[in-house]
């Protein structure tokens, strides 16, 4: 939010709420069944500058409550009964019209789906544009000129060019940065923001909350914020509201809710971070140190030409990492890091430009593809999206099939056991067995993923996001699970996350990449609690970590990074150090010298000539 406030002709709160709502009760109705009630009975109260955060697991009705402020319900859903106050309005009550102008002008909304919500076929300067001339009389320039400072204002680098843009031409998370400055371009004195930040980089996440906390208590506006982020919750929620069964079972202030949660899904959603946390720990420090690498990468560099051009696109350069029986290395980044691009090389499902990739000392970067197939079963991978690495046609024993029957020689029954035994492994019922994939939750969905991935027996895996769209407490049963199969089977992992919180629970060393270098390697302790390269710094103190005792938002300074990664065509990359332009710690020196992987006193690798001189000094971490 920005900092003015605007003028309004709603009417004022006698109870000095900005919101009231009271015994609100939504219903969908169900062809031959009883009917569902998403929300019932529900009850909240915001006040003036307070910062709400409403939790709850998948399908309790957080997002159906939130529509339901605005007066608004999806169909075939229909506002039951109750009653929504907005300074002293209640908007089941107000003429269409006027409604209509309180949307978007004193409540904004942020929904979760950028692609769904915006127009494929208008500038994304005019959506934002349009928006601001509903509710505010200026001219087309002005409008114009307002959705570039929007677009500014949300983090997005040369405003001036992707005020142009058209939805498909900017990442999710560019796109997610339109929505929230669409919803923002008012000036609301209420946000309701339904998982705002799950398309955005831990960096630019940061920079939106500081400035949307912040202006919630400069402009004594107010935000109800509907997440499953424990990390955002501790780290700017003043009250912690949660649903279960579509109605609020707990409200309490953020310090109390996680020091002493009442009710029974909030007390599991807590329990499960301490047991992923505990998972990771009861694996960590066995690995054998002078054990001969699984894997070794050498000098490994990625460039995808670019169509009809003379220039390529800068994804990894000069990538040096091994991991050893039982390691797993972490893989963190920025989008566009060159973090997926690594771990498809690795496994020669994109082909290097150069360097090596020795497995067990054989360098299969050299080996012809057709005759690569006898180590695809040796090193695989888990996808992200569960549900879109699977044949949506084929059963879990269909899936689980496949690379038993291309990379084992077992056939009849062997092959039938083995498949049970791969179920039991992964925690899948034996009911399972012959589900499709819409069929299960996404947690059952990347367990069936997780098994396909060990069926062939591999000694490395590589784990892309194997957790992003998951929930808190699927995300921890998966995280148990890995922890569980390298301990039995000693299967090294590559994992690549955004979310630096289970990173920090499950690897052994840490890799941190910008724009395609490495730019700090080390142990985990030494990354999290001592990071030494200043995008390390950024990076981690940008992470929000679900911890009350060191909120962000209560330090003097939130140490994060200004503006965008840089543009990764080749010739557009900067001359010296690649951080150059948003580093804090940057001098003139920076700008022409290019960085070389200095190896300090103590074990790890920095790319940064400040910190191998001693010009920078060491700190601990902001978390």
């Amino acid at each position: 939010m920005v900092a003015e406030t605007n003028e309004s002709t709603v009417a004022g709160s006698s109870t000095g709420n900005i919101l009231e709502a009271r015994d609100l009760s939504v219903r969908f109705p169900i062809v031959d069944g009883p009917d569902v009630y998403a929300v019932r009975n529900f009850n909240l109260a915001v006040k003036p500058g307070e910062f709400v955060g409403l939790m709850g697991e998948p399908g309790c009705g957080k997002s159906t409550a939130a529509m339901a402020f605005l007066g608004l319900v999806r169909p075939p859903g229909v506002i039951e009964s109750g009653k929504v106050d907005f300074l002293g309005n209640d908007i089941f009550k107000m003429e269409e019209e006027a409604a209509r102008q309180m949307r978007g002008r004193d409540i904004g909304m942020i929904v979760q789906n950028p692609r769904y919500s915006l127009h494929p076929m208008m500038r994304v300067g005019d959506q934002i544009a349009n928006v601001y001339r509903a509710h505010n009389d200026v001219s087309k320039k002005d409008a114009w000129n307002h959705a570039i400072d929007m677009l500014r204002m949300v983090g997005i680098n040369d405003p001036d060019r992707r005020v142009k843009a058209y939805a498909h031409e900017l990442s999710s998370g560019m796109a997610q940065r339109v929505l929230i400055a669409i919803a923002l371009s008012s000036t609301p004195k209420l946000l309701i923001a339904d998982e705002p930040t799950s398309g955005l980089d831990v960096t630019i996440q940061a920079q939106f909350l500081d400035q949307m906390w912040d202006s919630c208590r400069q402009t004594n506006s107010a935000v109800v914020l509907v997440t499953q982020d424990l990390g955002i919750v501790a780290n700017y929620c003043d009250r912690v509201v949660i649903m279960h069964e579509g109605t609020i079972v707990e409200d309490a202030d953020v310090y109390t809710f996680f020091k002493s949660p009442q009710h029974e899904y909030s007390r599991r959603i807590l329990n499960l971070q301490r047991e992923a946390q505990e998972a990771g720990e009861s694996v960590l420090g066995k690995i054998d140190r002078n054990a001969a690498p699984i894997v070794e990468v050498k000098d490994m560099s990625k460039l995808f030409p670019i169509r009809a051009s003379e220039s390529k696109v800068h994804a990894a350069e000069h990538v040096d990492f091994e991991l050893r029986p039982g390691e797993c290395l972490g893989l963190v980044g920025e989008s566009g890091s060159g973090k997926t691009t690594i771990g498809r090389c690795v496994l020669r499902l994109v082909e290097p430009t150069q360097g090596e990739i020795i497995f067990r000392d054989r360098n299969i970067a050299d080996i012809r593809r057709n005759e690569f197939r006898k180590f695809r079963g040796n090193l695989q991978i888990v996808f992200q999206d569960p549900l879109d690495s699977l044949n949506p046609r084929w059963t879990v024993h269909q899936v689980l099939s496949e690379p038993l029957k291309l990379h084992t020689e077992l056939s009849g029954q062997a092959k039938e056991d083995r498949i049970s035994e791969l179920l039991d492994l992964v925690g899948l019922e034996p009911s399972m067995r012959f589900a499709l994939p819409r069929e299960m939750s996404a947690g059952r969905q990347q367990r069936a993923s997780i098994a396909r991935a060990i069926a062939s027996n591999p000694d490395f895996i590589v784990l892309d996001e194997p957790t992003s769209a998951l929930t808190p407490e699927t995300t921890a049963e998966i995280i148990r699970l890995l922890m569980d199969l390298s301990a039995k089977l000693g299967i090294a992992y590559l994992f690549i996350s955004h979310d630096l919180t289970t990173v920090k629970y499950i690897c052994h060393r840490v890799v941190v990449l910008y724009l395609g270098q490495i730019v700090e390697v080390g142990t985990k302790d030494q990354v999290f609690n001592h990071p030494r390269h200043p995008y390390s710094r950024a990076l981690l103190a940008s992470h929000l970590f679900p911890d009350t005792t060191n909120r962000r938002v209560d330090r003097a300074v939130r140490e994060t990074l200004e503006g965008e990664i840089p543009s990764p065509i080749t010739e557009n990359l900067p001359k010296g150090c690649y951080l150059y332009g948003r580093c804090p710690s940057q001098v003139d020196k920076c700008r022409d010298m290019p960085q070389e992987l200095a190896v300090l006193d103590d074990g790890r690798s920095v790319r940064c000539w400040r910190v191998a001189e001693g010009d920078l000094p060491e700190e601990p971490a902001a978390h």
